[in-house]
């Protein structure tokens, strides 16, 4: 299993602008995580410390995606306590770079006290590119090519292509037959004349029962 690698930037001092004029002084507010390919969740944790003379107290934390929850240790800071904010990512089935955005809120404030960041870096093990296909009435009425990308590392055999076959042509090629090249997807409708969204989902496995998947939308706009 790939090792998580976290990276921590931007250390900030945030001046509360209510009543007291508290400071609170933050350990970082940004974090970098690399997760691996058979990881479901990634978690970063935030500190923050109340240098202030007044009590100041955390009304909420809100995130920019159902994906990430987060959990506050400590809501009432008094002068020079500290309490820690941990965020917890859900990968399902989601792909490539997510930002994620934590909005940090004190009581009698209306807009944010402080943004934290969460970027979280996930394996793509199979990705098709393009990951759109369409034909318009102007287009040429061939097949579209659609190649899968696959990381050979973790990824080793399509398990399962489901797509409308009352709509759709999907075949399978090698882009370098010779030398086992990357697979290519030949997408063509049954009929230009119809309108159609569709969605093809391919399945892939590796060792250890790891599965990935990808997926192509197709359009055709008679």
């Amino acid at each position: 299993m790939l090792m998580r690698s976290i990276l921590f930037v931007f250390p900030l001092i945030a001046c509360a602008s209510f009543l007291d004029a508290s400071t609170l002084v933050w350990d970082h507010t940004e974090v970098r995580i690399k997760m691996g390919p058979d990881e479901k969740e990634a978690r970063a944790s935030f500190k923050v410390t109340n240098e202030g003379e007044k009590v100041v107290r955390i009304a909420r934390v809100k995130s920019n995606c159902g994906c990430t929850n987060t959990i506050l240790n400590k809501k009432i800071l008094p002068p020079g306590e500290s309490a820690e904010i941990v965020a917890i990512f859900s990968k399902g089935k989601r792909q490539g770079l997510n930002r994620n955005r934590l909005q940090v809120y004190l009581d009698s404030q209306v807009d944010a006290l402080v943004t934290l960041k969460m970027n979280v870096q996930i394996p793509a093990l199979i990705e098709a590119q393009p990951q759109i296909v369409f034909w318009k009435p102007e287009s040429s009425k061939t097949p579209r090519p659609v190649h899968l990308l696959i990381d050979e590392r973790h990824i080793d055999q399509i398990l399962q292509i489901d797509y409308d076959r009352s709509r759709l042509t999907v075949t399978t090629e090698s882009d370098d037959p010779k030398n086992n090249g990357p697979i290519v997807l030949k997408v063509e409708p049954k009929d230009f004349s119809k309108l159609y969204r569709g969605t093809i989902t391919v399945y892939a496995g590796g060792p250890n029962g790891r599965k990935a998947e990808t997926r192509v939308h197709a359009f055709v706009q008679p």
